[in-house]
């Protein structure tokens, strides 16, 4: 396990500060996905936008209206479903 600490820091629900970020895996203006440790955060929102990225440093700052922050966990195990059922 990363023992990598981070923080959050969430302004008004429309700035979220964001330290010890490794890496930004996707975003767009509803979503946000970023590499944090050993965990993926998602973040939703509405007109989402990457204000400022130093992944030297590993800050980050989103602006727009933030409406969720989930935590996936990259260790579990990944399921496989199919039409026919669960394999």
């Amino acid at each position: 396990m990363n023992s990598k600490k981070h923080s959050l820091s969430l302004e008004s629900r429309t700035i979220l500060n964001i330290t010890a970020v490794d890496d930004v895996l996707s975003f767009d203006e509803s979503l946000v996905s970023l590499s944090v440790g050993d965990c993926v955060l998602n973040i939703s929102g509405e007109n989402l936008s990457v204000k400022n990225l130093s992944l030297d440093c590993g800050d980050i700052s989103v602006s727009g209206l933030i409406t969720a922050m989930v935590y996936f966990d990259n260790r579990a195990p990944k399921k496989r479903f199919s039409l026919f059922g669960n394999k």
